[in-house]
């Protein structure tokens, strides 16, 4: 039969005090050893050891996914300025001319952002400003091209966006491409 705890340390003080010498360990049997808390922590750590690395590659991984939607989104943006620039359905041709050098493009991506006035009176944004976030840096900075640059330069003359690219030089997870290529 067992005994209460609180009633065995009782008892083991009365003994004491009638002079019986009585060895008795008392475990109340809650909490755990520190060897217990070592291994567990230690389990944690090799857990967290190994889910790191695979938790920075999926956000890598998604941040790649996102820069190539943001680059083929704005690329559509700009081929749909083009159409609307050179439309010959001159009632939805864009109603403001090109600045001097411009051409058919755009001046610069916020152009793409804000309201485009259209003749036959409506308007119409091709992008919001979101759209313009690079997700590898995190800035509304790219590296554009005009339509009369060096394609194997990032050198541009500003007269308008044709092309563009990220700002980020990091390496893609393919280890051949950096960001700035795509």
């Amino acid at each position: 039969m067992r005994q209460n705890p609180l009633t065995r340390r009782v008892e083991d003080r009365q003994s004491c005090l009638s002079g019986q010498t009585r060895l008795s360990v008392v475990h109340s049997g809650d909490g755990f050893t520190i060897a217990e808390l070592i291994t567990v922590v230690a389990i944690i750590a090799v857990l967290a050891s190994v889910a790191m690395p695979l938790a920075s590659f999926g956000i890598k991984r998604q941040k790649e996914v996102e820069l190539r939607e943001r680059l083929r989104k704005i690329t559509n943006a700009i081929d749909q300025y083009h159409e609307l620039r050179v439309s010959p359905n001159q009632a939805a041709a864009i109603k403001k001319p090109p600045d001097l050098g411009q051409g058919e493009y755009p001046k610069a991506l916020d152009e793409l952002t804000k309201p485009i006035e259209l003749n036959n009176g409506k308007s119409v944004r091709l992008l919001r400003d979101r759209d313009l976030i690079d997700p590898m840096t995190g800035k509304n900075e790219w590296t554009t091209l005009s339509d009369s640059d060096d394609p194997d330069t990032n050198q541009t003359n500003g007269n308008n966006v044709w092309e563009i690219h990220s700002k980020s030089t990091g390496l893609s997870l393919d280890g051949k491409t950096h960001y700035n290529e795509w």
